[in-house]
């Protein structure tokens, strides 16, 4: 897209909301506010008509007792007298009449039982016991209240015999209390009227307007549909939307009249809203047009950086500034700076894979030089190893050839060449097994093995052999493991001779075995020398010797403790060395999984 389009565009981004705005929202908001308004003003009508319906359920209702009591039953109008008076005391707004179906008053609650009626005949109750239904008056002025009323008749059943009328007969003014809904607006005309039009009730002038008819254009409408709204004068002079419902049980219907300017202010307040919307779109379109134009700078900004950056060898951004001419001259630096970098990391690769090279000959040959180190004190120490047992032998045997050698040095000798034929056996048994398992050529004739009694046995025999040099605790019970018996003895006997080894005469050798889920836990804990933090994680390697050198200062070549290790793993299980450091004494843990049928339930 071109400069020249970017510039039509920032002029109409100005006119084409402002005008699309100003034309459709305007509208849409006035109706909008003043339909939610009159839909509030709607339902606070149902509200009020129910309310209206529920008193006259309540008055058919208790009628209804009176129709089926006993006291009407037997004529007794005394004690019914009582009983409606009764009634009566919780609604002080209401009275009973019952009238014979000829229109002749029986009783009437407005005067103590006994005292005279006014003589006048109802015509409208022989219609009522006529038809058997329930029937809720209109308006009417009552002969002995002498004043605006209603009532609700009940006929009695023809069944009963006598044909009476009981009617609940109401003051006009107490359904004024639909008039305190709390919803209600100050200004509010509401009106209640029968289905003659004759206003009921009213919260404005009801002194000269109750008994009197609705406006005609507000009685029409509420005979053509039971619910809706109309905009009329109302006898206040008063210009409102009246919006209005009829009470499908009484027949009656209320009106709400909200005073047209009130409306008419949440019409006034859109207006407003739409200005202010409209003041925001104008405001956004000139938004838009200085976006537009700093587009345009920032576009040739970036190109400047662009021709900068490949000429300081770094590589220009790789973005779209939408504008074509600018675009273009991007892609020919992008271009130019991909052919430079190509060709500067050719270089830099050739660079990478030489010094990737050197590293890789220094490291190979410090591994090398390690491994030559490693194996040269391995010879040394196997060297001192086997030197002294066999300088030993060398010894016993010219002791043994020796003429007229004594029987008691000759039979010392013999011992001393068996103990170090036993030594270079057990030095050379070492070798071979840490060979075969590293190798992995050993393998386990396993069957189920009391561990606890294996253990206790080596023990026994370590202590015998130990000859009171140390003090020993051996607690091991029953202990069931899935083991090779003979490299499960060898593991225990590396384990209590390395105790032995590095604890001095007159130290402690505690041994226990015991149970922990489904693992067996040997330890081997003994107050001898103990290992130095930097030795510890090593200390099951082979070959490798920490820096108190424990096995070189106490002879062997360091062998055990590798055999424990591997032969524990190749059990399932595992072995770990703990110390508090030197002089401190260490404890070695040998973790090995139990035989199945000796876990718990």
């Amino acid at each position: 897209m071109k400069a020249r389009t970017y510039l039509i565009l920032m002029a109409a981004a100005i006119l084409v909301p402002v005008a699309l705005v100003a034309s459709a929202g305007l509208t849409r908001l006035l109706d909008s506010e003043r339909e939610s308004r009159i839909r509030s003003v709607q339902e606070t009508g149902r509200v009020g008509a129910l309310t209206i319906d529920r008193e006259i359920a309540i008055a058919d209702a208790s009628l209804r007792g009176i129709v089926n009591s006993e006291a009407l039953r037997r004529g007794d109008f005394a004690q019914l007298h009582r009983e409606a008076s009764a009634m009566n005391r919780a609604t002080p707004w209401s009275w009973t009449l019952v009238m014979r179906a000829s229109g002749q008053p029986m009783l009437n609650t407005l005067r103590p039982w006994g005292e005279a009626l006014p003589d006048y005949t109802a015509k409208w109750v022989g219609e009522v016991y006529a038809s058997q239904k329930t029937r809720v008056s209109g308006y009417f002025v009552g002969p002995l209240a002498q004043r605006p009323t209603i009532s609700v008749d009940v006929p009695v059943p023809r069944v009963f015999g006598e044909p009476y009328v009981v009617s609940q007969v109401f003051d006009a003014s107490y359904f004024g209390r639909v008039f305190t809904d709390k919803s209600i607006g100050p200004g509010w005309v509401m009106t209640i009227f029968d289905a003659n039009g004759i206003s009921i009730a009213r919260n404005r002038n009801a002194a000269q307007l109750v008994g009197k008819p609705v406006r005609p254009q507000l009685y029409q409408a509420s005979r053509r549909q039971p619910n809706g709204l109309l905009r009329h004068t109302t006898h206040d002079g008063i210009d409102v939307y009246s919006v209005y419902t009829r009470a499908p049980l009484s027949g009656w219907t209320l009106a709400i009249g909200v005073p047209a300017p009130e409306i008419e202010a949440q019409a006034r307040a859109a207006t407003l809203v739409a200005a202010l919307a409209l003041l925001g779109v104008m405001g956004l379109a000139i938004g838009i047009a200085v976006f537009l134009a700093k587009r345009l700078s920032v576009s040739l900004e970036l190109a400047r950086a662009s021709a900068q950056a490949l000429a300081a060898g770094a590589e220009p951004p790789a973005c779209s500034t939408r504008v074509a001419e600018v675009d273009m001259l991007l892609d020919s630096l992008r271009h130019s700076s991909a052919n430079l970098r190509r060709e500067s990391g050719a270089r830099r690769q050739l660079e990478d894979e030489r010094e990737a090279l050197l590293r890789s000959e220094q490291d190979a040959r410090r591994q090398a030089e390690a491994q030559s180190h490693a194996k040269d004190a391995f010879l040394a120490m196997l060297s001192h190893e086997l030197r002294n047992p066999l300088a030993a032998i060398a010894g016993a045997i010219q002791v043994l050839g020796l003429p007229d050698v004594k029987p008691a040095l000759a039979l010392h000798a013999r011992e001393i060449g068996q103990r170090q034929v036993r030594h270079l056996t057990r030095i050379v048994d070492d070798l071979l097994d840490v060979r075969r398992i590293l190798a992995g050529k050993v393998s386990l004739q396993r069957r189920r093995v009391d561990a606890g009694a294996l253990l206790r046995q080596c023990c026994d025999t370590r202590a015998l052999a130990d000859d009171g040099a140390h003090r020993w605790q051996v607690d091991a019970g029953e202990l069931w493991v899935d083991a090779d018996p003979t490299r499960l003895e060898q593991i225990f006997d590396n384990l209590l001779h390395n105790a032995i080894k590095y604890t001095p005469a007159g130290g402690a050798i505690a041994v226990s075995a015991r149970a922990a889920g489904s693992e067996a836990v040997i330890e081997v804990t003994d107050t001898g020398v103990g290992i130095e933090a930097e030795t510890l994680p090593t200390i099951f390697d082979v070959l490798v010797q920490g820096p108190t050198a424990i096995d070189r200062s106490q002879g062997g070549l360091g062998l055990g403790l590798a055999l424990v290790k591997e032969l524990a793993a190749l059990h399932g299980g595992s072995v770990t060395a703990y110390s508090a450091g030197a002089g401190l004494g260490c404890t070695f843990t040998l973790r090995l999984p139990m035989a199945a049928a000796a876990l718990p339930a």
